[in-house]
Protein backbone atom coordinates (compact mmCIF):
# COMPACT_ATOMS: atom_id res chain seq x y z
CA UNK A 1 0.00 0.00 0.00
CA UNK A 2 1.00 3.64 -0.37
CA UNK A 3 2.07 5.81 2.52
CA UNK A 4 1.53 9.55 3.08
CA UNK A 5 1.30 11.42 -0.21
CA UNK A 6 3.80 14.18 -0.85
CA UNK A 7 2.92 17.49 -2.55
CA UNK A 8 3.43 17.98 -6.28
CA UNK A 9 6.55 20.13 -5.84
CA UNK A 10 8.38 17.10 -4.46
CA UNK A 11 7.68 15.07 -7.61
CA UNK A 12 8.74 17.52 -10.29
CA UNK A 13 12.45 16.73 -10.08
CA UNK A 14 11.93 12.97 -10.23
CA UNK A 15 9.40 13.31 -13.04
CA UNK A 16 7.00 11.04 -11.14
CA UNK A 17 3.77 12.99 -11.55
CA UNK A 18 0.54 11.52 -12.98
CA UNK A 19 0.20 14.06 -15.80
CA UNK A 20 1.34 12.77 -19.23
CA UNK A 21 4.47 14.51 -20.38
CA UNK A 22 4.91 16.59 -23.52
CA UNK A 23 6.06 14.81 -26.71
CA UNK A 24 9.38 16.66 -26.63
CA UNK A 25 12.33 15.59 -24.48
CA UNK A 26 15.99 16.55 -24.15
CA UNK A 27 18.87 14.72 -22.51
CA UNK A 28 22.17 16.24 -21.44
CA UNK A 29 25.53 15.01 -20.28
CA UNK A 30 28.95 16.61 -20.41
CA UNK A 31 29.42 15.52 -24.01
CA UNK A 32 26.12 15.59 -25.91
CA UNK A 33 22.79 17.41 -26.00
CA UNK A 34 20.05 15.20 -27.49
CA UNK A 35 16.47 15.81 -28.54
CA UNK A 36 13.64 13.41 -29.27
CA UNK A 37 9.99 13.84 -30.25
CA UNK A 38 7.45 11.04 -29.72
CA UNK A 39 3.78 10.90 -30.65
CA UNK A 40 1.18 8.29 -29.75
CA UNK A 41 0.24 5.98 -32.59
CA UNK A 42 -2.26 3.10 -32.82
CA UNK A 43 0.47 0.55 -32.00
CA UNK A 44 2.62 2.53 -29.59
CA UNK A 45 4.87 5.57 -29.65
CA UNK A 46 6.17 6.88 -32.96
CA UNK A 47 9.69 8.32 -32.79
CA UNK A 48 9.14 11.34 -35.02
CA UNK A 49 12.42 13.21 -34.73
CA UNK A 50 15.92 12.80 -33.34
CA UNK A 51 18.67 15.39 -33.17
CA UNK A 52 21.95 15.71 -31.26
CA UNK A 53 24.93 18.01 -30.97
CA UNK A 54 28.30 17.61 -29.28
CA UNK A 55 28.97 20.07 -26.49
CA UNK A 56 32.22 22.03 -26.16
CA UNK A 57 34.45 20.63 -23.41
CA UNK A 58 34.84 24.02 -21.71
CA UNK A 59 31.13 24.33 -20.81
CA UNK A 60 31.00 21.86 -17.93
CA UNK A 61 33.12 21.56 -14.84
CA UNK A 62 33.65 18.28 -12.97
CA UNK A 63 32.45 17.22 -9.55
CA UNK A 64 31.13 14.18 -7.66
CA UNK A 65 27.56 15.43 -8.20
CA UNK A 66 28.34 17.24 -11.39
CA UNK A 67 29.05 20.95 -11.01
CA UNK A 68 27.57 24.31 -12.01
CA UNK A 69 28.24 25.30 -15.60
CA UNK A 70 31.67 26.74 -16.18
CA UNK A 71 30.37 28.82 -19.07
CA UNK A 72 26.57 29.20 -18.77
CA UNK A 73 26.45 31.80 -21.55
CA UNK A 74 28.14 29.39 -23.96
CA UNK A 75 25.71 26.64 -23.04
CA UNK A 76 22.76 28.98 -23.55
CA UNK A 77 24.09 29.85 -27.01
CA UNK A 78 24.41 26.17 -27.93
CA UNK A 79 20.88 25.45 -26.71
CA UNK A 80 19.41 28.39 -28.62
CA UNK A 81 21.14 27.44 -31.87
CA UNK A 82 20.26 23.75 -31.43
CA UNK A 83 16.58 24.44 -30.75
CA UNK A 84 16.34 26.85 -33.66
CA UNK A 85 17.27 23.97 -35.99
CA UNK A 86 14.70 21.48 -34.64
CA UNK A 87 12.04 20.29 -37.12
CA UNK A 88 9.19 21.89 -35.16
CA UNK A 89 8.88 24.60 -32.49
CA UNK A 90 9.16 23.39 -28.89
CA UNK A 91 7.45 25.25 -26.06
CA UNK A 92 7.55 22.63 -23.30
CA UNK A 93 9.79 19.61 -22.80
CA UNK A 94 11.02 17.02 -20.32
CA UNK A 95 14.69 16.66 -19.40
CA UNK A 96 16.83 13.58 -18.68
CA UNK A 97 20.04 14.03 -16.68
CA UNK A 98 22.84 11.55 -15.94
CA UNK A 99 22.54 9.64 -12.67
CA UNK A 100 25.69 11.41 -11.48
CA UNK A 101 23.87 14.76 -11.61
CA UNK A 102 20.50 13.56 -10.29
CA UNK A 103 21.10 10.99 -7.54
CA UNK A 104 18.57 8.79 -5.79
CA UNK A 105 18.40 7.34 -2.31
CA UNK A 106 15.76 5.71 -0.13
CA UNK A 107 14.88 6.67 3.40
CA UNK A 108 12.49 5.54 6.08
CA UNK A 109 10.44 8.42 7.37
CA UNK A 110 7.74 9.17 9.93
CA UNK A 111 4.58 11.18 9.53
CA UNK A 112 5.08 14.24 7.34
CA UNK A 113 3.63 17.66 8.08
CA UNK A 114 0.94 18.94 5.74
CA UNK A 115 2.83 22.22 5.51
CA UNK A 116 5.28 22.31 2.62
CA UNK A 117 8.13 24.12 4.45
CA UNK A 118 8.00 21.59 7.30
CA UNK A 119 8.02 18.68 4.84
CA UNK A 120 11.02 20.06 3.02
CA UNK A 121 12.83 20.59 6.31
CA UNK A 122 12.18 16.96 7.28
CA UNK A 123 13.41 15.65 3.93
CA UNK A 124 16.55 17.78 4.09
CA UNK A 125 17.24 16.59 7.63
CA UNK A 126 16.92 12.98 6.48
CA UNK A 127 19.09 13.55 3.43
CA UNK A 128 21.82 15.26 5.46
CA UNK A 129 22.35 12.01 7.34
CA UNK A 130 22.60 9.98 4.14
CA UNK A 131 24.81 11.88 1.68
CA UNK A 132 28.17 13.72 1.86
CA UNK A 133 26.98 16.90 0.13
CA UNK A 134 25.99 20.37 1.30
CA UNK A 135 22.23 20.03 1.64
CA UNK A 136 21.79 23.80 1.35
CA UNK A 137 23.08 23.63 -2.24
CA UNK A 138 20.65 20.94 -3.39
CA UNK A 139 17.25 20.80 -4.97
CA UNK A 140 15.40 17.81 -3.58
CA UNK A 141 12.37 15.76 -4.54
CA UNK A 142 10.60 12.79 -3.00
CA UNK A 143 8.07 10.12 -3.86
CA UNK A 144 6.48 7.66 -1.38
CA UNK A 145 7.06 3.96 -2.06
CA UNK A 146 5.86 0.79 -0.35
CA UNK A 147 7.59 0.31 3.02
CA UNK A 148 9.66 -2.79 3.75
CA UNK A 149 7.92 -5.07 6.28
CA UNK A 150 10.92 -4.97 8.65
CA UNK A 151 11.56 -1.22 8.65
CA UNK A 152 11.22 0.86 11.83
CA UNK A 153 9.51 4.00 10.49
CA UNK A 154 5.96 3.82 9.07
CA UNK A 155 6.78 5.21 5.62
CA UNK A 156 9.51 4.97 2.99
CA UNK A 157 10.38 7.54 0.34
CA UNK A 158 12.56 7.73 -2.74
CA UNK A 159 14.52 10.99 -2.58
CA UNK A 160 16.10 12.62 -5.61
CA UNK A 161 18.65 15.40 -5.27
CA UNK A 162 20.77 17.55 -7.56
CA UNK A 163 22.77 20.78 -7.43
CA UNK A 164 20.27 23.65 -7.47
CA UNK A 165 22.56 26.05 -9.32
CA UNK A 166 23.28 23.54 -12.09
CA UNK A 167 19.59 22.83 -12.62
CA UNK A 168 18.74 26.53 -12.59
CA UNK A 169 21.42 27.28 -15.17
CA UNK A 170 20.11 24.54 -17.46
CA UNK A 171 16.50 25.66 -17.04
CA UNK A 172 17.48 29.29 -17.69
CA UNK A 173 19.27 28.31 -20.91
CA UNK A 174 16.17 26.58 -22.24
CA UNK A 175 13.91 29.40 -21.04
CA UNK A 176 16.03 31.84 -23.03
CA UNK A 177 15.31 29.67 -26.08
CA UNK A 178 11.57 29.85 -25.34
CA UNK A 179 11.28 26.35 -23.82
CA UNK A 180 9.88 25.53 -20.40
CA UNK A 181 11.42 22.47 -18.77
CA UNK A 182 8.69 20.65 -16.85
CA UNK A 183 9.57 17.28 -15.43
CA UNK A 184 13.21 16.37 -14.79
CA UNK A 185 14.36 12.79 -14.27
CA UNK A 186 17.53 10.73 -14.52
CA UNK A 187 18.67 7.99 -16.87
CA UNK A 188 17.80 5.07 -14.60
CA UNK A 189 14.24 6.20 -13.87
CA UNK A 190 13.65 7.04 -17.53
CA UNK A 191 14.97 3.73 -18.88
CA UNK A 192 12.96 1.87 -16.25
CA UNK A 193 9.80 3.65 -17.37
CA UNK A 194 10.48 2.75 -21.00
CA UNK A 195 10.35 -1.02 -20.34
CA UNK A 196 7.74 -1.07 -17.56
CA UNK A 197 4.77 -1.74 -19.86
CA UNK A 198 6.09 -5.22 -20.69
CA UNK A 199 6.39 -6.40 -17.07
CA UNK A 200 3.99 -8.54 -15.10
CA UNK A 201 2.92 -6.29 -12.18
CA UNK A 202 3.91 -8.88 -9.54
CA UNK A 203 7.28 -9.73 -11.06
CA UNK A 204 10.50 -8.41 -9.57
CA UNK A 205 12.54 -6.84 -12.39
CA UNK A 206 16.03 -5.39 -12.45
CA UNK A 207 17.80 -2.81 -14.58
CA UNK A 208 21.51 -2.15 -14.98
CA UNK A 209 22.53 1.07 -16.72
CA UNK A 210 26.16 1.63 -17.68
CA UNK A 211 26.89 5.32 -18.17
CA UNK A 212 30.23 7.03 -18.97
CA UNK A 213 31.04 7.88 -15.35
CA UNK A 214 28.88 5.45 -13.35
CA UNK A 215 26.72 2.38 -13.38
CA UNK A 216 23.48 1.81 -11.50
CA UNK A 217 21.58 -1.23 -10.28
CA UNK A 218 17.86 -0.76 -9.73
CA UNK A 219 14.94 -3.06 -9.07
CA UNK A 220 11.22 -2.46 -9.46
CA UNK A 221 7.89 -4.16 -8.86
CA UNK A 222 4.28 -3.06 -9.35
CA UNK A 223 5.42 0.07 -11.11
CA UNK A 224 7.60 1.45 -8.33
CA UNK A 225 11.34 1.37 -7.53
CA UNK A 226 12.43 -0.86 -4.64
CA UNK A 227 16.23 -0.66 -4.65
CA UNK A 228 18.79 1.65 -6.24
CA UNK A 229 22.58 1.44 -6.10
CA UNK A 230 24.89 4.00 -7.73
CA UNK A 231 28.57 3.30 -8.33
CA UNK A 232 30.96 5.89 -9.75
CA UNK A 233 33.46 4.87 -12.43
CA UNK A 234 36.72 6.79 -12.19
CA UNK A 235 39.26 4.79 -14.18
CA UNK A 236 37.27 2.12 -15.92
CA UNK A 237 35.11 -0.72 -14.61
CA UNK A 238 36.95 -3.34 -12.56
CA UNK A 239 35.38 -6.77 -12.77
CA UNK A 240 36.18 -7.79 -9.19
CA UNK A 241 34.48 -4.73 -7.71
CA UNK A 242 31.43 -5.14 -9.95
CA UNK A 243 31.08 -8.79 -8.98
CA UNK A 244 31.38 -7.92 -5.30
CA UNK A 245 28.68 -5.28 -5.63
CA UNK A 246 26.42 -7.70 -7.49
CA UNK A 247 26.86 -10.30 -4.75
CA UNK A 248 25.89 -7.75 -2.09
CA UNK A 249 22.84 -6.85 -4.15
CA UNK A 250 21.88 -10.51 -4.49
CA UNK A 251 22.12 -10.96 -0.72
CA UNK A 252 19.89 -7.93 -0.16
CA UNK A 253 17.26 -9.23 -2.58
CA UNK A 254 17.27 -12.66 -0.97
CA UNK A 255 16.88 -11.09 2.45
CA UNK A 256 13.97 -8.79 1.60
CA UNK A 257 12.31 -10.59 -1.32
CA UNK A 258 12.90 -14.27 -0.58
CA UNK A 259 9.48 -15.21 -1.94
CA UNK A 260 9.75 -12.96 -5.00
CA UNK A 261 12.52 -14.20 -7.30
CA UNK A 262 14.06 -11.93 -9.91
CA UNK A 263 12.18 -12.58 -13.18
CA UNK A 264 13.56 -10.04 -15.64
CA UNK A 265 16.90 -8.24 -15.82
CA UNK A 266 17.51 -5.51 -18.40
CA UNK A 267 20.91 -4.20 -19.45
CA UNK A 268 21.41 -0.71 -20.85
CA UNK A 269 25.09 -0.54 -21.81
CA UNK A 270 27.25 0.61 -24.72
CA UNK A 271 27.49 -2.11 -27.35
CA UNK A 272 31.21 -2.57 -26.83
CA UNK A 273 30.63 -3.32 -23.13
CA UNK A 274 27.56 -5.55 -23.40
CA UNK A 275 29.31 -8.93 -23.49
CA UNK A 276 31.32 -8.50 -20.30
CA UNK A 277 28.29 -7.13 -18.41
CA UNK A 278 26.13 -10.01 -19.65
CA UNK A 279 28.70 -12.42 -18.22
CA UNK A 280 28.95 -10.65 -14.83
CA UNK A 281 25.21 -10.31 -14.39
CA UNK A 282 24.34 -13.88 -15.32
CA UNK A 283 27.03 -15.37 -13.08
CA UNK A 284 26.25 -13.22 -10.03
CA UNK A 285 22.48 -12.67 -10.24
CA UNK A 286 21.52 -16.00 -11.81
CA UNK A 287 19.16 -14.50 -14.39
CA UNK A 288 19.82 -14.14 -18.11
CA UNK A 289 20.17 -10.39 -18.77
CA UNK A 290 18.30 -8.84 -21.70
CA UNK A 291 20.18 -6.13 -23.61
CA UNK A 292 17.83 -3.36 -24.71
CA UNK A 293 16.19 -4.18 -28.05
CA UNK A 294 13.17 -3.12 -30.12
CA UNK A 295 10.86 -5.72 -28.58
CA UNK A 296 11.26 -4.23 -25.11
CA UNK A 297 9.59 -0.95 -25.98
CA UNK A 298 6.08 0.28 -26.65
CA UNK A 299 7.16 1.83 -29.91
CA UNK A 300 5.96 1.33 -33.47
CA UNK A 301 8.51 3.42 -35.33
CA UNK A 302 11.97 4.57 -34.38
CA UNK A 303 14.82 6.57 -35.84
CA UNK A 304 17.74 5.14 -37.77
CA UNK A 305 21.02 5.87 -36.02
CA UNK A 306 20.44 6.32 -32.27
CA UNK A 307 21.20 3.26 -30.16
CA UNK A 308 18.68 1.95 -27.64
CA UNK A 309 20.95 3.26 -24.90
CA UNK A 310 20.25 6.73 -26.34
CA UNK A 311 16.61 6.15 -27.27
CA UNK A 312 15.31 4.45 -24.11
CA UNK A 313 15.80 7.41 -21.72
CA UNK A 314 14.06 9.79 -24.14
CA UNK A 315 11.14 7.42 -24.66
CA UNK A 316 10.90 6.74 -20.95
CA UNK A 317 10.76 10.44 -20.08
CA UNK A 318 7.77 10.84 -22.39
CA UNK A 319 5.93 7.86 -20.90
CA UNK A 320 7.00 8.33 -17.26
CA UNK A 321 4.06 8.67 -14.90
CA UNK A 322 2.53 7.21 -11.75
CA UNK A 323 -0.95 5.71 -11.69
Amino acid sequence: MRSTKLPSWTKRLLGLDPVPGPPHVFSIDTRVLRYGCFHHGPQGFVYEASESVELPAEIFDEGPLGAPLRAPQDFAAVVEDFCRRLPEPVKEASLVLPDTWLRLTFSEIGELSRKIPAREQMLRWKLKRLVPFRIEDLRISAEPVTPFPTQEEPARVLIGFAIERLLSQIEDAFAAAGIEIGRITNTTLAVGASVEHGLDPDDLAGLVTVQPDAYTLSFMRRGEPLLYRYKAISEGVVGSSVRRDLRLTTSFLQQHFAETPLRRLFLAAPREEEDIWLEWLYEELGVAPEPLAFEHFQISRTQVGPTWLETAPLLGAVSLKVA
